[in-house]
C-alpha cells in the first residue's frame, strides 16, 4: 500500500513540475511575440492593420500573465497535496501492512 502513496506523490510532484514549465515558457514565448517585429509595415491604410494585431498580441500576453496566477495557485495546492500525502506515509510507518485487518 506504500507503494501506492509513493507513485501518487511522484504523479503530483511531476505534473506540477510540468505545469510550471509550461507556463514559463508560454510566458516566456509571449513575451518574444510581444517585443518582436510584427512584419506589418505602416504604409497608407496599414496603420489599423498594425495596431489590430500588435493590440491582439497584447491582450494575449495579459491574458497569458493573469493565468500564471492560476497556475500559482494550482502548483500550490497541488504541493499541498504532496505534501499531505507524505504526512500520511510517514504516520502510518513501517510495517503498518502487517497489522492483522
Amino acid at each position: 500500500m506504500s507503494e501506492d502513496f509513493s507513485i501518487t506523490q511522484m504523479v503530483l510532484s511531476t505534473q506540477r513540475t510540468e505545469l510550471e514549465v509550461s507556463a514559463r515558457e508560454l510566458d516566456s514565448k509571449m513575451s518574444a511575440a510581444h517585443s518582436a517585429e510584427t512584419g506589418v509595415q505602416a504604409p497608407v491604410g496599414r496603420s489599423s492593420l498594425r495596431e489590430m494585431l500588435e493590440g491582439a498580441i497584447g491582450e494575449t500576453r495579459a491574458l497569458v500573465q493573469i493565468g500564471q496566477d492560476d497556475v500559482m495557485k494550482i502548483s500550490g495546492r497541488i504541493q499541498q497535496l504532496e505534501t499531505q500525502t507524505a504526512d500520511l506515509d510517514l504516520r502510518l510507518g513501517a510495517g503498518w501492512e502487517d497489522l492483522p485487518l
